[in-house]
């Protein structure tokens, strides 16, 4: 079993050689290309995010983070598919902000607050218009289900997706797992190896599929790419330490 620290540590290497390559990298010159440019970027960062919480002392929650990158490319993969698709994330987005918004003007504590209820009117208005806008040309809210479906990853929502979902949330089996002792309660043990080599591994496959979503929205050669990847290959997984 390859211990912790080297798997880590090789990871953290990845991630080095990943993020030389989107230095390099120029955006073409589109909405819908820097959109993907700022998810690509997104999945980068959740990587070194990931990283940071396994190198701490709550190391079962890194699954959360898998989580989001795991959602990020299914939003990446929709738009390099179709460009139009930058549409029905302003709806998402209007919907969502919407929701947010008209909850906050009608908290019964921000009544009094007059300079506040201005402002979420404001907001309200102007996410109101979008969201009238985008309904008109027949757009519809669409779940997490339906993102992965229209990325050709249903299988990958059925599986993957549904297991990080129940680190995100207060799931009995995740909370057993993480904090049950023989009488007594655990607080911040550090995950299993192989459990850790999982996450890991789920993290860098994603940030690998991100990567090579690159040659359709920057100036990146797929010789420049290809190249990137190999070298991941070569890294990961690390040789056995036992």
């Amino acid at each position: 079993m390859t211990d912790p620290a080297t798997l880590l540590s090789a990871a953290a290497n990845i991630g080095d050689r990943f993020e030389a390559l989107l230095a390099e990298a120029r955006v073409h010159d589109s909405g819908e290309a820097r959109v993907a440019a700022c998810l690509c970027l997104t999945i980068a960062e959740l990587h070194i995010a990931v990283i940071a919480v396994l190198r701490s002392r709550a190391q079962s929650h890194a699954p959360i983070l898998v989580r989001s990158m795991h959602e990020a490319l299914a939003d990446l993969k929709n738009l390099i598919e179709d460009s139009a698709y930058v549409s029905q994330m302003r709806f998402d987005n209007a919907d969502q902000a919407l929701k947010t918004f008209k909850g906050f003007k009608n908290d019964p504590d921000m009544q009094d607050e007059q300079e506040a209820q201005n402002t979420l009117a404001e907001w309200i208005a102007k996410e109101q218009g979008t969201f009238d806008e985008l309904r008109e040309k027949g757009f519809k809210p669409l779940s997490a289900a339906g993102k992965f479906k229209k990325a050709g990853m249903v299988g990958e929502y059925a599986t993957g997706y549904r297991f990080l979902c129940s680190f995100s949330h207060s799931d009995l089996n995740t909370l057993i797992a993480r904090h049950a002792g023989d009488r007594h309660l655990r607080f911040t043990d550090m995950l299993p190896p192989a459990t850790l080599e999982s996450v890991l591994g789920m993290a860098l496959t994603l940030y690998t599929r991100a990567v090579e979503t690159l040659l359709q929205y920057t100036n990146l050669s797929a010789e420049r790419v290809k190249a990137a990847i190999d070298s991941a290959d070569d890294i990961w997984p690390p040789a056995d330490s036992t």
